[in-house]
């Protein structure tokens, strides 16, 4: 059909198109910390680390717990979870919808807190590794596997 009784296929723009969101442009941080306490006591300093009025902690399984936070400053909420793993270690993660072009300062600055508050109430923990100083989980773990065979 052609003149003014003609349908205009709708214009669509990517950027505007708020209904998808890129995953690989979102806030996803990763740390994980040996000599974790055993499993009881890690679980009781783990919920040491409610937010109160600014979020909301959630055991969602014996092994894993979640931080909801929406900082006071921020209009982007950012979830933390955190992994009990074997071996004395501890998985942290951070996502949120914040995008990573530009360093996503704020996400950043959640993990830090978390990563601080963890190692001031475990003193004997060491940070062995985390995503934004030495890269991608695999790549880091591959290297160290080849290192190990050396």
């Amino acid at each position: 059909m052609t003149g003014p009784q003609a349908r205009k296929a709708p214009r669509r723009c990517s950027r505007h198109n708020q209904g998808h969101i890129d995953p690989s442009r979102l806030a996803r941080l990763e740390a994980l910390l040996t000599g974790m306490p055993g499993e009881r006591e890690l679980r009781l300093l783990l919920e040491q680390l409610d937010p109160g009025a600014a979020g909301t902690f959630t055991w969602l399984d014996p092994r894993n717990a979640s931080l909801a936070l929406l900082p006071e400053t921020a209009a982007v909420p950012v979830q933390v979870l955190l992994e009990l793993r074997g071996r004395s270690q501890l998985g942290v993660l951070v996502t949120s919808r914040e995008g990573m072009s530009r360093g996503a300062p704020l996400s950043r600055a959640v993990l830090e807190q978390v990563l601080t508050r963890l190692q001031e109430m475990i003193p004997g923990s060491a940070l062995l590794y985390r995503s934004d100083r030495d890269g991608p989980v695999e790549q880091v773990m591959s290297a160290r596997r080849s290192q190990a065979a050396l």
